[in-house]
C-alpha cells in the first residue's frame, strides 16, 4: 500500500475553534500507519508490543490492541500507571524501576494489572522480590541487554546468565525473557547501514538467548527493535516481538530515513502543532505562535508546512514563536491564518501537550487526552 498525504487543511471550519498551538492528527492517516504496521507483522508470524512512549494516549493504545498487538510497551512506570488507570492491560515497562516508592508503586501495578519488568542489575531483582507479598502472583521480568545503545543492561552473556538465574531463584519472580532495545540504530538513514547495524544487535541479543537456552533458561519473550529498524526485524530470526512507536505519527527525523529501493520509510506523517500567524511585517518572512514549548528541539527543522504556498522553512525564534521564511515571489499568509507544522521529534513533542485534536477525515474532530506525563504526585 502507498501512503497518502494528508488533507488537512489548517484553515478549515473543522479546526477553527482550535486554541494555538495545539497538536492535530490526521486520524485517517494515523488508522492506516497503524493497520501497515500490524499486516507486516501478520506477514512476518510476529508479534508487535507497541511503544506508549510516543503517543501517551489510551486511545491510540487501544486502537493498536485491537489491530492485533500482544501488548504495549511503555518507557516509565508513570506512563504504566496512567495505562492501567485508563483500562489498558498486558504491559511492559522498558525501564529499570528503580528506588522504594517506585518499587512499591510497581508492586501495586502488579496487584491490578498483569505487567512486565525489565532488570539490568541484581539490586533491581532483590527489591522487587522482597516488595512482594506472599500472596502475590509471580512478576514476570526481562533481563535488559546492552545491544550497542550503551544506557541500559547488561554488557555480556555471562553478566546475563547470572541476572537470569537470580530472578529464576528469587521468591515471586519469573524469568520470561530478554529485552534489547537497538534505539541508536533507529535514524539510521541510509538503509544498507542502518540493516548492518540492526543485524549486529540482533546478534548480540542472540548470543545471550543461546547462553541462557544451553543453561535450560529459554527466552520466551525477546523484545526490542523500533521503527526505523522494524523492516529488517521482521525478517529476522531473533525477536519474538516488536517495540516499535513512531511509525503511528513519523516526524522530521524519521522522514528521512530510506528503504534498500531508495524510497521513505511506508508511514505517512500525521501528527502536526496547528498554529497562527501572529505577525507579518518583515518581508520574506511569518511568526507564528508556535516555539519552543509547542515543538521538541531535539531533532530537524519540521520538514512539512502546510498553508504556505511553495513551501518555506520554519526556524524557532523562542519559547512562544517560531519564524517561517517564505519561498522566494511566494504569497505571505495573512495575519491569523493558520498553518500545520509537521512534528519534530514527535515524543517529546507529544509530551509538550495535554491532549491530541483528532481529524477523523468525515468532518468530525475528537479531543483524546495524553497521559503519562512527568509530574510531582501520584495519579
Amino acid at each position: 500500500m502507498t501512503p497518502s498525504m494528508t488533507t488537512l487543511d489548517p484553515n478549515s471550519p473543522v479546526l477553527a475553534d482550535i486554541e494555538t498551538p495545539a497538536l492535530v492528527v490526521d486520524g485517517t492517516l494515523l488508522a492506516a500507519n497503524i493497520e501497515r504496521m500490524a499486516a507486516s507483522a501478520r506477514r512476518a508470524g510476529m508479534a508487535l508490543r507497541p511503544h506508549a512512549k510516543t503517543h501517551k494516549s489510551p486511545d491510540i493504545a487501544r486502537r493498536q490492541l485491537r489491530a492485533g498487538a500482544v501488548g504495549i510497551a511503555c518507557a516509565t512506570l508513570r506512563e504504566a500507571e496512567d495505562m492501567v488507570a485508563a483500562g489498558i492491560t498486558d504491559l511492559l515497562i522498558t525501564s529499570p524501576v528503580v528506588g522504594a516508592d517506585k518499587v512499591r508503586r510497581v508492586v501495586e501495578l502488579h496487584r491490578r494489572s498483569a505487567v512486565m519488568l525489565t532488570v539490568d542489575h541484581p539490586l533491581q531483582v532483590d527489591d522487587i522480590s522482597a516488595a512482594l507479598g506472599a500472596n502475590d502472583m509471580p512478576l514476570a521480568l526481562l533481563v535488559d541487554v546492552d545491544v550497542g545503545q550503551a544506557r541500559t543492561g547488561v554488557t555480556g552473556a555471562a553478566e546475563c546468565l547470572a541476572l537470569a538465574r537470580r530472578i529464576q531463584a528469587a521468591p515471586r519472580l519469573r524469568f520470561a525473557g530478554l529485552q534489547g532495545y537497538a534505539g541508536h540504530v533507529q535514524h539510521i538513514v541510509a538503509a544498507q547501514e542502518r540493516a548492518q547495524a540492526a543485524e549486529g544487535a540482533g546478534t548480540l541479543l542472540r548470543a545471550c538467548a543461546d547462553c541462557l537456552s544451553a543453561e535450560g533458561l529459554a527466552a520466551a519473550v525477546i523484545s526490542g527493535s523500533g521503527t526505523g529498524s522494524s523492516g529488517f526485524d521482521l525478517g529476522g530470526r531473533c525477536y519474538t516481538e516488536l517495540q516499535v512507536g513512531s511509525y503511528v505519527f513519523m516526524d522530521a527525523d524519521y522522514a528521512r530515513l530510506r528503504e534498500r529501493d531508495g524510497a521513505p520509510l511506508p508511514y505517512e506523517s500525521a501528527l502536526f502543532v496547528l498554529a497562527t500567524v501572529v505577525s507579518t511585517n518583515r518581508a520574506g518572512q511569518v511568526t507564528v505562535d508556535a516555539g519552543t514549548k509547542a515543538l521538541a528541539v531535539n531533532g530537524p527543522p519540521p520538514h512539512r508546512l502546510i498553508g504556505i504556498a511553495d513551501g518555506g522553512s520554519y526556524r524557532f525564534a523562542g519559547d512562544e514563536h517560531g519564524t517561517i521564511t517564505l519561498a522566494p515571489s511566494a504569497p505571505a499568509p495573512t495575519l491569523g491564518s493558520r498553518l500545520l507544522i509537521g512534528a519534530t521529534h514527535c515524543d517529546p513533542t507529544v509530551n509538550l501537550h495535554s491532549g491530541y485534536h483528532v481529524a477523523t477525515g468525515d468532518g468530525a474532530l475528537a479531543y483524546w487526552p495524553i497521559v503519562g506525563r512527568y509530574r510531582s504526585t501520584p495519579p
